[in-house]
């Protein structure tokens, strides 16, 4: 069983939560009791995420169809959760990097369009919902930040970069939020994710090794750990920050890596 986190009847708003370890937070707080906001680009995941959810959570579950490079977008994605739940007790964010390429072969649209996406979508979620999470009497920002896999590196690069950034965005809002606002990221490793087996899959396809699993060793190679992480426990790293079993954990970066990133 799990450890009840006191996050029944709380409100969660979950960006990137469709798919991935985005929507592993979300049904990590929905197991947990808590009514959760899905926002994703589309229309199909999100109707999957919401139907999937219904039937694994126990909080209430809607979602909008957002792209979280669109200012507009998120400010419509709070004024929407705080009309169907009354206010909002957890921001989480989570957008998807962008497609894999390598250092050399980033286009400068691509360096915007992930300034935008991982770094921007971020800002955007913190500042438009700042005020309904320092009305709530346990408001907490968790930020997953771009994975970090050493294997990877390269083709990850903009990720990377903007992670950083977002890291350095956590620092100081846990600061300039604090003590209403608790703020807080995970730093994603390897985990089994659609996106990073997409990754892997199109390695093979290159013919940089000969199927999956040989890709997924090199991958892991340097991993204390020899298996990629689960999704959902990530998650549940996640619903623990949000949950006043953390309440002295502020400005933290907490890697979910399986000591790969060490």
């Amino acid at each position: 069983m799990d450890l009840d986190l006191g996050l029944e009847g709380n409100v969660a708003l979950v960006t990137g939560s469709a798919t991935g370890l985005g929507h592993a937070c979300a049904e990590a707080l929905s197991r947990q009791g808590a009514d959760v906001a899905l926002a994703a680009p589309n229309l199909d995941d999100l109707a999957y995420a919401g139907d999937r959810l219904y039937a694994l959570g126990d909080g209430e579950i809607f979602g909008l169809e957002v792209d979280v490079r669109d200012p507009e977008h998120l400010a419509a994605l709070v004024e929407e959760t705080v009309d169907q739940y009354g206010g909002i007790d957890h921001l989480v964010t989570g957008p998807r990097p962008l497609e894999p390429a390598r250092f050399v072969d980033v286009s400068n649209e691509d360096w915007f369009r992930g300034f935008d996406r991982l770094f921007m979508s971020v800002v955007w979620a913190i500042r438009e919902s700042s005020a309904h999470l320092k009305a709530s009497d346990q408001g907490t920002i968790v930020t997953v930040a771009p994975p970090a896999i050493p294997a990877l590196a390269d083709e990850l690069s903009v990720a990377s970069a903007y992670g950083q950034a977002v890291r350095g965005l956590v620092d100081s809002q846990s600061r300039a939020l604090a003590p209403e606002v608790r703020v807080n990221a995970v730093v994603p490793g390897p985990h089994e994710t659609p996106d990073l087996e997409e990754i892997l899959a199109e390695r093979v396809e290159a013919g940089e090794f000969d199927d999956v699993k040989s890709a997924w060793d090199a991958v892991l190679a340097d991993c204390p750990s020899e298996s990629p992480g689960r999704p959902l426990d990530l998650g549940k790293v996640v619903a623990f920050l949000s949950s006043q079993h953390a309440s002295f954990v502020n400005g933290a970066t907490v890697p979910v890596d399986g000591g790969c990133g060490h």
